[in-house]
């Protein structure tokens, strides 16, 4: 026989062969096979068991061979990887798609300003504490925001909520991404917001540390508390927002 005659598909035994013919599912149908000259595995045939086919050019089946379970699972874990890569492959054009048209909404610069701020207001180092008695501790924006710097004991211990005014702060670093969307005459007014909000929290920050580390300042010669470039990061992609409130929205 020409082997380029022969054609070779995978199927899952449905039925074995007894009495009357086994049945093979292959190729989205039902073919019936028998063992004598066709079988061709040491192992018995089994129902569910994965087996490759070969057919001749009429496409009776000439040879049933039982798939063999490490390539079975080696070709599960290609197909496995196939569709993650195509799904990861999907994922990413249409998160490019989505940051490609937000870019155009916001434009390039102010994006990557509102990325930044997110960043630093949750990571970058607002505030440090530390010398004297005090151990020295790193504290983001956020969690500034929630410091009840009304316990003597533990003037930096972090608040179990941020409450309303720490929610107002979500609301205000999100307004630059909602902004071109808004088509109203002050829309544009919202890219101010981080920044204005940025210097009222860092004049209460200010005003209830200053009040809580004075005493403290007097025995150590300066105060513990300062502020971290985070801040600064912050209110420099605030105020890159900020020149944006000074663009009328497009028509």
């Amino acid at each position: 026989m020409n082997p380029a005659s022969i054609a070779k598909s995978r199927g899952t035994i449905v039925k074995v062969p007894d009495a009357t013919p086994g049945i093979v599912f292959v190729n989205g149908q039902q073919q019936y096979f028998a063992l004598e000259r066709i079988w061709k595995s040491a192992v018995a045939p089994a129902p569910n068991q994965a087996v490759d086919l070969e057919f001749d050019a009429a496409g009776a089946i000439t040879s049933i061979t039982v798939v063999d379970s490490q390539q079975q699972a080696k070709d599960r874990f290609n197909q496995f990887g196939g569709a993650a890569q195509a799904q990861g492959k999907e994922a990413a054009k249409l998160a490019q798609q989505g940051i490609g048209a937000l870019a155009a909404r916001m434009g390039t610069v102010p994006l990557v300003s509102a990325v930044l701020l997110w960043v630093a207001w949750f990571f970058f180092p607002a505030a440090h504490v530390g010398g004297g008695m005090l151990p020295s501790e790193s504290y983001s924006f956020w969690t500034l925001l929630g410091i009840d710097f009304s316990g003597m004991a533990d003037p930096m211990r972090a608040g179990s909520s941020h409450g309303l005014f720490g929610l107002l702060g979500l609301i205000a670093i999100a307004a630059p991404f909602a902004a071109p969307f808004i088509r109203t005459t002050w829309s544009h007014y919202l890219n101010a917001a981080p920044l204005g909000y940025i210097l009222l929290a860092w004049l209460v920050i200010y005003i209830r540390e200053n009040k809580v580390f004075s005493e403290v300042a007097k025995l150590l010669g300066e105060n513990p508390f300062s502020f971290g470039w985070g801040l600064f990061v912050l209110a420099i992609a605030a105020a890159v927002l900020a020149a944006g409130a000074l663009k009328k929205p497009a028509a």
